[in-house]
């Protein structure tokens, strides 16, 4: 054998060495740092709802426009409202006052009744007063110390002083049944109050302000559009908290956990990666072939072989102000740990 035979054995059996320890060397750095690109990026947006029906008078805002929480995007005719709201303090008004007027009678009455007590408090002492008289006078008629006719007028006084009670007794429960109440009319009052809440309340909404700070997207209304209560106008994008949800294999999960860090690269801005912080791992996704409420559908690559199912885990990204940062943009992510 000669010696180029031997050293191009010995060089041969070297570049295969080498070739195994790097594919060695790539499964573990795979391992330890995973990597997929079966990503896309995500933000939280809130679909804008007007909790009133109307004409939109007013509108500030156009697609992609970046709004502040608290600003004015759109106005809808305040004008019904606005009468509803004088039609319900009118009646509030109204309440007040009868029960003002009700409470001054109620005090009127109450002094009526008083003295209709005092009256057949009165006269019953006149009864009982008449009554000792007859029962003084009928020993005394035996004897002749009094005359019939005085024992006449006696049971005469006392039969009238009886009468004069019972008229008295009816009087005093007529008064006191003629006490009004106010309570009927607080608590009429108290739905007047509420009803007036809402209409000051249904007056505020017609200003749809932003909820947080974001951009607007799918925005296509115009002036003089009917806006309907519970449909969504268009969708306000939380600008200020974005992730990226990377698919990683089931088998790549055990390596991952929350707050692991990650690089995230965007499809069309390789040049500007992007940074986070594992948020959260997916505990489960949607079987195939079955239905379940809540879990996020994740397909497998192929489907005429057995492959790792793919988890979601949820990379927020920091100090995000990239522009060209989109709902749904293709991503793949790498976490460094």
């Amino acid at each position: 054998m000669s010696e180029k035979t031997t050293l191009g054995r010995i060089i041969a059996v070297i570049a295969i060495a080498s070739a195994v320890v790097m594919l060695i060397a790539a499964m573990i750095v795979q391992d330890r740092r995973p990597r997929t690109h079966d990503a896309y990026v995500f933000a939280y947006s809130a679909g804008i709802t007007p909790e009133v029906s109307g004409r939109i008078v007013e509108s500030h805002i156009r697609n992609d426009q970046l709004v502040h929480k608290g600003d004015v995007l759109l106005r809808i005719d305040p004008e019904p409202f606005e009468m509803k709201l004088d039609q319900a303090k009118a009646q509030v008004a109204a309440l007040q006052a009868e029960i003002d007027l009700t409470s001054r009678q109620v005090v009127a009455q109450g002094s009526g009744a008083q003295a209709a007590a005092h009256e057949a408090d009165r006269a019953r002492q006149q009864l009982a007063l008449a009554h000792d008289t007859v029962a003084r006078m009928a020993p005394l008629l035996t004897n002749g110390f009094v005359t019939a006719q005085q024992m006449d007028e006696a049971r005469t006084n006392e039969r009238t002083a009886n009468t004069q009670l019972a008229v008295a007794i009816q009087q005093a429960a007529q008064a006191r049944e003629a006490i009004g109440d106010v309570e009927s009319l607080k608590a009429q009052l108290l739905g007047a109050q509420a009803t007036q809440a809402l209409a000051a309340r249904d007056v505020r909404e017609t200003v749809i302000r932003a909820p947080v700070d974001g951009r607007i997207a799918g925005f296509n209304l115009s002036i003089g559009s009917f806006a309907v209560e519970g449909h969504p106008l268009f969708t306000l994008i939380d600008d200020h908290h974005w992730y990226a949800i990377a698919n990683f294999r089931e088998t790549d999960l055990r390596h991952l956990q929350a707050g692991d860090r990650a690089t995230v690269w965007v499809m069309g801005h390789d040049e500007h990666p992007l940074h986070g912080v594992v948020e959260s791992i997916g505990p489960g996704v949607q079987p195939q072939g079955q239905a379940g409420p809540g879990l996020p559908e994740v397909d497998r690559n192929l489907n005429w072989v057995v492959v790792a199912q793919r988890f979601p885990v949820w990379v927020r990204l920091d100090h995000v102000d990239a522009s060209f940062l989109r709902i749904g943009a293709t991503a793949s992510v790498k976490v460094v740990k």
